[in-house]
């Protein structure tokens, strides 16, 4: 009887073991190079074209965006976080470059609070970013909730996004590079 547990337990450890390192391995799908296809996914105006690159290292994640707007106008942005759901990582922030156009800016404290957590296995990426931005009123806080979706494939990332400032969800399309 004795015997028969200790082999149930060592099964069971080994199972867990095994779950949990293709847990962590997971995530390193998201990984990589992404191209915006700017057909089938929101506005991003005034830019014409955005790539992005997900780096994952750890329980860190670094995404960042390459803008472009012409051939003259380029610009990137860098946000990291620690993916335990609960750090929240202060990120500087120049400008606001997701309405670039409308005259609103970065305020507060010139940063971006951003905490992350990896859902259904490592397939989805979450994050929630608080932020102000100044507009002709003064400083007005900003909720952002992206979810970016690893399609079965591999092949296709889409960036679901939800802020506070829109009545309706953003849908971002990426192919792998």
């Amino acid at each position: 009887m004795k015997s028969r547990l200790l082999s149930l337990a060592c099964l069971g450890a080994m199972l867990s073991g095994c779950l949990s390192l293709r847990a962590a391995e997971a995530p390193a799908g998201l990984a990589g190079t992404w191209v915006l296809d700017v057909a089938r996914s929101a506005p991003i105006r005034p830019w014409d074209s955005q790539s992005m690159t997900i780096a994952i290292t750890g329980d860190s994640v670094v995404i960042t965006r390459h803008l472009a707007w012409g051939t003259d106008r380029k610009v990137s942005d860098t946000t990291t976080a620690k993916t335990d759901g609960k750090t929240s990582t202060a990120n500087p922030v120049g400008y606001w470059l997701d309405t670039w156009y409308t005259n609103a800016y970065i305020g507060g404290d010139h940063q971006k609070h951003v905490t992350a957590e990896w859902l259904d296995g490592g397939r989805v990426l979450k994050l929630e970013t608080n932020l102000a931005i100044e507009a002709q009123q003064g400083d007005h806080p900003v909720h952002l909730y992206d979810e970016y979706r690893l399609s079965a494939d591999g092949r296709t990332l889409r960036l679901y996004e939800l802020r506070s400032t829109r009545d309706e969800p953003l849908v971002y399309i990426f192919t792998r590079q």
